[in-house]
């Protein structure tokens, strides 16, 4: 196993894991400052899953700490009323994409919290072309709404950053052990019921099976399998993730988003060219 790739385990894992890097998650702040006492500087990140009522314990963990709280875009404004968290921690919203998300993000926004959209807890994406309009447009937004910002700043450097990159499946980079000890690479590959690995006995990783092979190089994968992923006009920004669970994912809403990044890219890129020449 590669000792850089972070390690998402639950707070109360019976077990210990033989990793520098680890993130702990919890729903109870409680657990998690425990769990933090208890592994010391090996504690690399939280991931908060809500927001609960006594957010106390989190007090004692060390200051600027990476702190991504996992939301439903109904629960935004409780980060209003613990705006201390954004002042003591490394602070990051993971929104799920349900209704009611537009306001959601503006809220989490406006109290200055950078926002990740959850492509894990994807519910409703009506909203989606809304919110990016706000991310486009708004001339008060001050804080990042990915997986947009990162999409669209890799356009204006003449780069690509594709969902792949900006929610890293690959077990070299981030492994995810489920509260049964079973280890893969994010939370929908655990709901749907794959795994690569487990924590009997120390952390063990097969890295022949084919779903660790598959994470590793995604378009072979696709290739060998048939999948229309690869001949998608839109492949680059996204790479076969949104079908690599679900082969029968709707990616309408996101192609339409894509879209009018590269759109938005093209316009700014051309408006720069043009002030560039006229200060010629």
């Amino acid at each position: 196993m590669n000792d850089s790739a972070l390690v998402s385990i639950p707070a109360r894992l019976s077990v210990d894991i033989d990793s520098p890097n680890l993130a702990i998650r919890s729903e109870s702040c409680e657990d998690i400052a425990i769990a933090c006492k208890t592994f010391g500087e090996r504690v690399k990140g939280v991931e908060l899953e809500g927001l609960a009522e006594d957010l106390h314990s989190l007090s004692s963990l060390p200051l600027g700490l990476p702190v991504l709280i996992k939301l439903h875009p109904r629960d935004a404004s409780h980060l209003y009323t613990n705006a201390w968290l954004a002042d003591r921690f490394a602070l990051e919203a993971l929104m799920d994409i349900d209704k009611g998300l537009l306001k959601g993000v503006k809220t989490a926004a406006s109290a200055m919290v950078p926002v990740t959209l959850n492509l894990e807890e994807l519910s409703d994406a009506g909203e989606l072309m809304s919110v990016l309009n706000y991310y486009l447009h708004d001339t008060h937004l001050q804080v990042p709404v990915e997986f947009f910002h990162s999409m669209l700043s890799a356009y204006l450097r003449g780069t690509t950053a594709a969902l792949t990159d900006i929610y890293s499946e690959s077990p070299t980079e981030y492994l995810y052990v489920d509260r049964s000890g079973r280890v893969t690479a994010s939370e929908r590959l655990a709901r749907a019921g794959r795994f690569f690995g487990t924590v009997s006995g120390g952390l063990k990783i097969d890295e022949k099976s084919q779903l660790y092979r598959d994470l590793l190089d995604r378009k072979k994968h696709l290739v060998l399998s048939g999948s229309k992923c690869v001949s998608c006009e839109r492949f680059d920004l996204c790479k076969g993730y949104l079908r690599f669970v679900d082969a029968n994912f709707d990616c309408d809403p996101f192609l339409e988003v894509f879209g009018e990044i590269k759109a938005k890219a093209k316009e700014i890129a051309d408006d720069l060219a043009k002030a560039e020449k006229a200060g010629e």
